[in-house]
């Protein structure tokens, strides 16, 4: 193979993202193919910035899912007085 050829990349076995402890796993796992150096550096940064927004779009759909059901629980009290 030569030097301008790309390699097809091997599978990563990460869990899917589903929740915030799937995104944990996937980090853990990250880590691991790093340590065990079948990912560089600079793809376990690239993962781990992908893993991090992802993190954060559970928070936020977590959270207004929350504020959510606050406002419904509050406009039922409001409407029972």
């Amino acid at each position: 193979m030569s030097r301008t050829e790309k390699r097809a990349p091997d599978p990563l076995d990460l869990p899917d993202t589903v929740d915030l402890e799937s995104v944990n796993a996937a980090e853990i796992a990250v880590i691991r193919l790093a340590a065990q150096r079948r990912i560089d550096a600079r793809e376990a940064l690239y993962y781990s910035r992908m893993l991090d927004h992802r993190r954060r779009a559970i928070a936020d759909r977590t959270l207004e899912e929350k504020m959510t059901r606050i406002e419904e629980l509050k406009m039922a009290e409001g409407k029972k007085a």
